[in-house]
């Protein structure tokens, strides 16, 4: 008996972290499938993400039907954004939710397409394509996940994208002015506003407004577009972009419009 009390403690600390390494998320190194995860994650991890993306990619290859497949598409898509290839890393998101719609990075993977897009924009001046794909993507994340872990992100980001979206309407109005074409500047400044009516811009959007009423010698217009414009801007003018003197110019046209 006094032999036999050691063996059966060591079989029982055996089954005790086989069930261990069999629940949990948590590979460690060793050959097959989990220690070859692993080395890809640490890759990512330690900011190596050409070297991660090969051995994801490699992975994939090897163990196609392996309990870490979803975090190896996860951390693919991790590693191409990384590297600033967004479109693979979209790709990989998607692969994840293709496959695994119920894996526990589906709400991850659904949010960082979105990040994606966000991190694909290069300014109101260039294409408005991925600002438009990044605010469908996020409103699909809110949709599906409306108390998210990502919630706050989402809102934040799609705040400043219709910021970056109205920044662009009002400046192609405002070349359109500088063209002598009232009509298609108003057009713009309108779009700018109903894209999000308190982006920083909206200010000189509802004054580009104005003004182009008064090219047009329409001063009823533009008396209703300048007191709507001082209304806007309302006690705090400097919450906007030039706001104090863009009030202070709307007042001074306001005196000087003909009755």
């Amino acid at each position: 008996m006094g032999r036999r009390a050691p063996a059966r403690l060591l079989v029982l600390g055996w089954i005790a972290l086989a069930a261990s390494c069999a629940g949990g998320r948590h590979p460690v190194h060793g050959p097959g499938a989990q220690g070859d995860f692993t080395r890809a994650k640490e890759a990512y991890e330690g900011g190596h993400h050409t070297r991660a993306i090969e051995l994801l990619e490699a992975f994939e290859r090897n163990h196609p039907g392996s309990q870490y497949i979803d975090d190896a598409f996860f951390y693919l898509g991790k590693s191409h954004q990384a590297s600033r290839e967004q479109l693979l890393a979209r790709q990989a998101f998607q692969r994840l939710l293709d496959a695994f719609p119920r894996s526990s990075f589906a709400e991850d993977a659904l949010f960082e397409i979105a990040h994606s897009w966000f991190l694909s924009m290069r300014g109101p001046a260039l294409d408005p394509e991925p600002a438009e794909e990044a605010i469908r993507a996020f409103r699909s994340y809110l949709r599906r996940y409306p108390e998210g872990e990502h919630r706050s992100e989402s809102e934040e980001a799609i705040r400043t994208v219709l910021n970056n979206l109205a920044d662009k309407d009002y400046r192609n109005g405002r070349t359109y002015m500088r063209l002598g074409r009232p009509g298609a500047a108003r057009r713009y400044f309108e779009m700018s506003l109903s894209r999000w009516d308190e982006a920083t811009v909206s200010a000189k959007a509802r004054e580009g407004i104005a003004r182009s009423y008064e090219k047009e010698d329409r001063w009823p217009e533009a008396r209703a577009a300048y007191e709507s414009l001082l209304e806007h801007l309302g006690d705090d003018p400097d919450r906007f972009d030039d706001g104090s003197d863009i009030a202070a110019r709307a007042r001074q046209r306001l005196a000087s419009l003909p009755q």
